[in-house]
């Protein structure tokens, strides 16, 4: 099984250097290539949110995990009971490319059989990959199973991932079996004022990366007293090519314009929106930042909302804190909202 998902793995990897660097590829890779190329022209025809540059992120992304000696060290921290397999219901989310693939992975290492409620947002990315691990692994086939009606399914467990009105939903519907629910989430980032232009510049990819859609992407930043946050917008332009998405253009001038007319306090660039906000959970193209005196009370206040938080990026600041650049990189072990997938199933 770990050696089907290694392929994969090399499989996204190949992918992301020939469109990055137009490297060739393996004789293995080339088998799916075509139908895999004409799969991104849909999904970037259909869905005007994921960008090609941000699909390669999410290939380079998995592909640097999805190795045997990695996924082998995850599995090898748990102990696997022998007893029929479960049918576990995922409902996935939408709002970033292979958000759900995680979700995915728990389930069929586990042993599982899995049934896939697909966002119509991100519905033809899984489907696919799941046919090359399917080609290359066909007993999996009866483990796998999507459906447009969760009504007409049967289950034992369900994990689902959505908004907090959603979620009161969710959590009535399946009051009846073991649910692993997942709400709404941001990131933060904490400055202390000696950070590097490197540091700067790769904080506005772990803001703006998927349009800044993601439960990992910085939604607020903590300035100290006095900081220019302008040293931030300057470093902006490394994610740029979202101005090529109209859904997000649009978000960047409405909230120009309301903050422009309620005569809001703001800074910006011609992409991204700087409002100071003492809320975590900032709007598309907004990022809220927050002035602070004191790092000791800064962190007791963060952990004090660590159920709004799903990453925090800072440099010598938490004991569990991401690294600038690195939010959209998650390890296998990193799970969503800090649950651990792997013993809910068990």
């Amino acid at each position: 099984m770990i050696q089907t998902f290694d392929n994969l793995g090399r499989f996204l990897r190949e992918v992301k250097d020939f469109y990055a660097h137009e490297k060739c590829l393996s004789k293995y890779s080339k088998k799916f290539f075509p139908i895999f190329q004409k799969i991104l022209q849909k999904i970037t025809i259909a869905n005007n949110w994921f960008r090609i540059e941000d699909l390669l992120i999410t290939f380079d992304q998995w592909g640097k995990i999805l190795q045997k000696k990695k996924l082998e060290y995850w599995m090898s921290k748990y102990t696997f009971i022998k007893k029929k397999p479960k049918k576990i219901l995922v409902i996935m989310p939408g709002n970033v490319p292979m958000v759900g693939f995680h979700d995915f992975l728990c389930v069929i290492l586990s042993g599982h059989k899995i049934i896939i409620k697909l966002s119509e947002e991100d519905n033809l990315l899984l489907p696919f990959l799941c046919e090359i691990i399917i080609n290359d692994k066909p007993s999996l086939k009866n483990k796998i199973k999507f459906t447009n009606n969760i009504f007409h399914e049967k289950f034992d467990y369900v994990i689902a991932t959505g908004n907090n009105n959603t979620a009161r939903y969710f959590e009535y519907y399946f009051r009846k079996q073991p649910l692993l629910l997942r709400k709404n989430r941001t990131s933060v980032a904490v400055l202390q004022g000696t950070e590097t232009e490197e540091e700067l510049i790769s904080l506005n990819r772990d803001m703006l990366t998927y349009s800044g859609r993601g439960c990992r992407n910085v939604g607020k930043i903590f300035v100290p007293h006095n900081y220019d946050v302008h040293l931030i917008l300057k470093k902006s332009f490394i994610s740029e090519y979202i101005t090529k998405n109209y859904k997000y253009t649009d978000n960047y001038k409405y909230y120009l314009s309301v903050y422009t007319m309620d005569k809001v306090h703001f800074k910006k660039n011609h992409f991204v929106l700087f409002k100071e906000e003492k809320n975590y959970h900032s709007p598309i193209s907004v990022v809220y930042y927050e002035f602070y005196n004191n790092l000791n009370e800064l962190k007791k206040t963060i952990l004090e909302n660590n159920n709004h938080v799903q990453c925090v990026v800072s440099k010598n600041f938490l004991e569990e804190e991401i690294l600038f650049g690195k939010t959209q990189y998650p390890k296998l072990e990193d799970f969503a909202d800090k649950i651990d997938t792997i013993q809910f199933l068990n």
